[in-house]
């Protein structure tokens, strides 16, 4: 039973707390909202911190059939009936209750809970049910103690003052039988050509104890598992091989078969309750920062995606599996919801067009040491809620655990922060044990940009070459002196003005220069990168327009960088060492030229030409010739020359030639522009 709809909320105050769950209480001058929403989009209660909700329904019959609702076929007899309130997500944390009874407390905005309501329900007909609702300000950026990570980091969605607080997934009222499935978690333990294993876990409830036995479907297979269970609570975990596997691969290295799957929860041949979920089989290792899935290695190419809007709830499913597809289109293998866990629409796009999620738990900055227990309990969640999903490929525990430094630099300073740290230390393996523990089929990240002298202990790098300072082509030179700020990199790039032609320029080179450097660091020692961002996040209320650095806009209308990534992202290029800018006159260059090819196949035979010239005057051109290595980046050679004593445009123009299968030619090109000064 559907509980979404027109909903009463009031902000809250200490008499309101005191009566508004009593099912007599007058709301009808409280404000009509949406649920699921948010309630920064009434006017009269943006600025709350927590919020009152009430919803008077009408129950089901208690006497009557349920008729296979929710997955049961048929539903389970009325005398043997128990009734559960399904709540997909508050944000971020609640109270709950149901004709004046307290059902329970929820915490953590992507997290579902399941209360009992059964003796509430068959009690009649008419109900009402409240929840206070509590979400608060951002507060102090150096001891955060919200769990919303991305949701409310100024940085990245632009406000300090934005509280995402509401209602924002589903409410349902669900039966079951006397055996009851409170939590599941389905998660492919590994995967090869001949046979497929999935862990699974389920946390159930029964009444008075005996034998339960647990039916796991999913492709063709038919496994069932018996339990001699205690009364109450018992959890339960244990394996399901599947024979002859299709494999899920990413899209570049083939096709995304998935495969739907029950697991029912029986006693005397009788369903109690059923989950359902849909997997794909596929292994994923990472080692030296390089992923293979199902054993094929593979340079990610990626980008970090912000909210599809500001307020989660705000956005259609078309919209958030519009910017997977845009991730798709540009040549990318990979998004990172950065710092936050995103809409169900995400992760169902995601398998299906083949693309790999690196997935950030909310955390992002300094934590407080108040939030070490919830945190954990939500890295369980997060598995709970997205093991099964083949697409999810990496976790990491927190998003840049340092102090943000007053003047930002380019890299990280080669001696990190002094002294132990608790986030890192304590905060973040524990989480990583935790994720590890509960699924050990993904590579588990502790934490991004943490900086140091060894390249930030096991952490990812933030590179803002073009934006903290300095130019895009000082990242080759940076990388030659310390390599291992290159091993995976999880944010570059730099923001445009939709009113400023040349930071939008600028952009698009920050862009180009970068992906073609850390492409041609393919595997020695660059395992891949995630571009920051694909999108901008946009204002709250969807108007006006600001800099961002998304390579579309919050319209999600494309940029110059936008064409910039794509064209460094083709699976065949042509690279060059970036041209200086501005070249002096005399001045001697020297320029690699480098093929960077992430096919499964070779180009037998290819011809690289290169072309240095200022208006329209050749200064040096060559000519290469031979093989071009598959999934690997090989070295051309070099065009020399000095720089014309003429000031004006110098240009190095390349292009790369061969012969496809179906006898038809194709050229690659790219180009380099800048100036004799």
């Amino acid at each position: 039973m559907d509980l979404t709809g027109t909903w009463r909320a009031a902000a809250a105050d200490e008499q309101l707390r005191r009566t508004f769950s009593d099912p007599d209480h007058d709301d009808q001058s409280w404000s009509e909202v949406t649920v699921p929403g948010h309630w920064a989009g009434a006017a009269e209660l943006a600025g709350a911190e927590s919020v009152l909700y009430r919803r008077r329904f009408e129950g089901p019959d208690p006497a009557a059939d349920c008729g296979g609702g929710d997955g049961l076929d048929p539903g389970p007899p009325a005398d043997r009936r128990r009734w559960w309130l399904s709540l997909d997500g508050i944000c971020q944390q609640g109270d709950v209750w149901l004709d004046g009874a307290y059902l329970g407390a929820t915490d953590g905005y992507f997290v579902p809970h399941l209360l009992e309501v059964t003796d509430l329900i068959q009690a009649g007909r008419h109900h009402v049910l409240a929840v206070e609702a509590t979400s608060r300000r951002f507060g102090d950026p150096d001891n955060r103690t919200v769990l919303t990570g991305a949701l409310q980091d100024p940085e990245l969605c632009g406000s300090a003052d934005l509280v995402p607080g509401g209602l924002w997934r589903p409410l349902k009222l669900r039966p079951t039988g006397e055996i009851a499935i409170t939590h599941s978690r389905v998660v492919c333990a590994g995967a090869g050509p001949a046979r497929a294993r999935l862990a699974l876990r389920v946390v159930f409830d029964v009444p008075g104890g005996g034998p339960v036995e647990l039916r796991t479907r999913v492709a063709g297979t038919e496994h069932v598992y018996t339990h001699p269970a205690a009364a109450g609570e018992n959890r339960v975990e244990w394996t399901v091989e599947v024979d002859d596997p299709e494999l899920w691969w990413p899209h570049s290295l083939g096709g995304q078969p998935l495969h739907r799957g029950t697991v029912e929860a029986m006693s005397r041949g009788t369903v109690h309750d059923v989950r359902r979920f849909r997997t794909g089989f596929r292994s994923v290792t990472m080692r030296n920062w390089v992923m293979s899935v199902n054993g094929e290695r593979l340079f990610l190419k990626g980008a970090n995606l912000l909210p599809t809007r500001p307020l989660l709830a705000d956005a259609t499913a078309g919209e958030v599996a519009a910017d997977v597809k845009a991730a798709r289109a540009a040549g990318l293998d990979m998004v990172r919801p950065i710092a936050h866990v995103g809409r169900p629409e995400l992760y169902d796009a995601a398998d299906e067009l083949g693309m790999l999620i690196w997935q950030d738990l909310p955390l992002r900055g300094v934590m407080s040491r108040a939030v070490g227990d919830q945190a954990r309990r939500q890295a369980r969640e997060a598995v709970d809620l997205l093991g099964h999903h083949p697409s999810v490929a990496v976790w990491c525990a927190h998003d840049e655990p340092s102090p943000r430094p007053d003047r930002p630099t380019p890299a990280p300073p080669r001696i990190g922060p002094v002294g132990p740290s608790w986030n890192r230390a304590v905060l973040d393996r524990s989480l990583s044990r935790v994720l590890n523990r509960c699924d050990g089929s993904r590579p588990v990240v502790a934490h991004t940009a943490a900086g140091g002298r060894r390249g930030g202990d096991g952490a990812t790098s933030h590179l803002w070459f073009g934006r903290h300072g300095g130019r895009a082509a000082d990242l080759g030179p940076t990388l030659a002196r310390r390599p291992q700020l290159g091993r995976f990199v999880t944010a570059f790039g730099a923001s445009s003005d939709p009113l400023d032609p040349a930071s939008a320029a600028a952009q698009a080179e920050v862009v180009k220069i970068t992906v073609e450097t850390l492409r041609r660091l393919m595997y020695k020692p660059t395992g891949g990168f995630c571009l920051h961002a694909l999108a901008d996040i946009g204002p709250a209320d969807g108007t006006g327009s600001a800099p961002g650095l998304g390579v579309l806009d919050h319209r999600r209308r494309p940029k110059p960088a936008w064409d910039a990534l794509v064209g460094a992202c083709r699976d065949l290029i042509v690279v060059s060492d970036p041209l200086p800018n501005p070249v002096r006159p005399g001045d001697r260059l020297g320029l690699a030229v480098h093929v960077v090819c992430q096919r499964r196949q070779p180009v037998e035979e290819a011809v690289v030409t290169a072309r240095l010239a200022t208006a329209g005057r050749t200064v040096a051109a060559r000519r290469w010739a031979g093989p071009v290595a598959a999934d690997a980046c090989t070295f051309v050679g070099r065009i020399t020359a000095a720089a014309p004593p003429d000031p004006g445009p110098l240009t190095l123009e390349l292009d790369l030639s061969y012969t496809a299968a179906s006898g038809e030619p194709v050229t690659v090109a790219n180009r380099y522009d800048s100036t004799i000064a």
